[in-house]
């Protein structure tokens, strides 16, 4: 007897549609920057037409805006692993290695930095990562506070910091990706996870 089909809702493939088009928008960007990336250029890569790419995003901003949206969508299910994980130290130090390997991979970080460096040329765009990063950033005192279970509390200015210092370090490996494609992950993982433990519970 054959499967009976069942439709997928109108929703989800809008949302497939959707998300077809946010990797592709994503794409082009890396390869050929911001401005570069026309919306033509984009709906080329998504496979349907310019008109279909406007009926889900007003602009190249709206796309931004999306993906913008999706990194922090990824970044919180990571949070609410870490916030409810039974030994938060550990999950942090576990976790690590994942970071590195986000950190080290050259089209997350050729995507991130062309973002940046818009948001330096743009006020809207600056607004939306600096919104994304707000919200994040607040989490982040928050997985700290938690890690830091049994040792005196922190200044609100001190946790900023610690917070402020581990995203640093993340961002900068990714940098350091592209000045230097021979890092040695297997050392730096270790020394990661150490300055890690040391930067929470000093």
């Amino acid at each position: 007897m054959c499967a009976q089909l069942i439709d997928i809702p109108e929703i989800d493939k809008a949302e497939a549609r959707r998300l077809q088009v946010l990797d592709a928008a994503a794409t082009c960007f890396r390869v050929a920057g911001f401005h570069a990336a026309s919306m033509a250029s984009i709906a080329k890569a998504a496979g349907m037409s310019v008109g279909h790419i406007y009926h889900y995003f007003d602009n190249k901003e709206a796309i931004i805006s999306a993906i913008i949206d999706r990194e922090q969508h990824k970044q919180l299910q990571v949070i609410h692993m870490l916030l409810h994980a039974e030994n938060t130290i550990a999950a942090l130090i576990e976790h690590a290695a994942e970071g590195l390997a986000d950190s080290l991979d050259l089209s997350n970080s050729a995507l991130n930095f062309e973002m940046i460096a818009e948001a330096s040329r743009n006020p809207k765009v600056a607004e939306m990562l600096q919104a994304s990063n707000r919200v994040l950033h607040e989490f982040g005192k928050d997985i700290i506070t938690k890690a830091r279970q049994g040792l005196p509390a922190l200044s609100e200015a001190d946790n900023d910091a610690r917070c402020d210092l581990i995203i640093s370090l993340f961002n900068g490996l990714s940098m350091r990706a592209i000045s230097n494609p021979d890092l040695d992950t297997e050392a730096i993982l270790p020394a990661l996870q150490r300055t890690i433990v040391q930067i929470v519970r000093s």
